[in-house]
């Protein structure tokens, strides 16, 4: 697919039409967020979005990746996926994942990156809207085990921007990443809703 779009990458993965990105667009403008920055030059890579404080912010990088035509998978329990509310989950980028006892997501996950030539994979590593004192480590496992970068989406809750902020640099060490990962988001951006942060 090919439009101009100062925010996508020629790697970037692309889904959508006109209708969708002029949706994306005018709910964008309704709820009084923009998007700014850049997605990486990069065909596959985990996006994380951060800080997660609020709905608001995951309606906004939804509506923002629809008005840009950005196509990401983001992760939903297979049990969610039963008539009618499949077909739709998986329109929208959802996919079924296996959480039962003895499945490994990581592994399920890298098999996605494997089977297909361009994909972006979105996690929030808090995990919850609630504040944190570290960050999960699943989308840094995925990241490692596939071989791809991680980037970071920033919910710039002050001057309500999605930010398509950077690709974070990784050590070789999840540990420090995720707190190297944390750090950097705290010092930066401010959430929707601080106490959370």
């Amino acid at each position: 697919m090919k439009y101009d779009n100062p925010h996508m990458s020629e790697l970037s993965p692309r889904g959508g039409n006109a209708f969708t990105r002029g949706l994306g667009s005018l709910g964008l403008k309704l709820i009084g967020w923009k998007l700014k920055g850049r997605m990486p030059d990069a065909p596959k890579f985990v996006i994380i979005g951060v800080p997660h404080s609020s709905n608001w912010d995951a309606i906004a990088a939804s509506l923002a990746m629809l008005a840009s035509g950005f196509k990401y998978t983001f992760l939903i329990k297979q049990e969610w996926f039963f008539w009618p509310m499949g077909p739709l989950l998986r329109t929208i980028g959802g996919y079924p994942v296996n959480r039962s006892k003895g499945a490994n997501v990581v592994r399920q996950l890298s098999r996605i990156f494997k089977e297909n030539d361009r994909i972006c994979i979105g996690f929030p590593p808090e995990g919850t809207r609630a504040k944190v004192d570290r960050y999960k480590t699943g989308f840094l496992r995925v990241a490692y085990a596939a071989n791809v970068p991680v980037f970071i989406c920033a919910f710039d809750g002050l001057n309500k921007h999605v930010v398509l902020d950077r690709e974070f640099p990784l050590t070789g060490d999840i540990n420090i990443d995720a707190k190297a990962i944390k750090d950097y988001v705290d010092a930066t951006w401010v959430a929707v809703n601080p106490e959370n942060q």
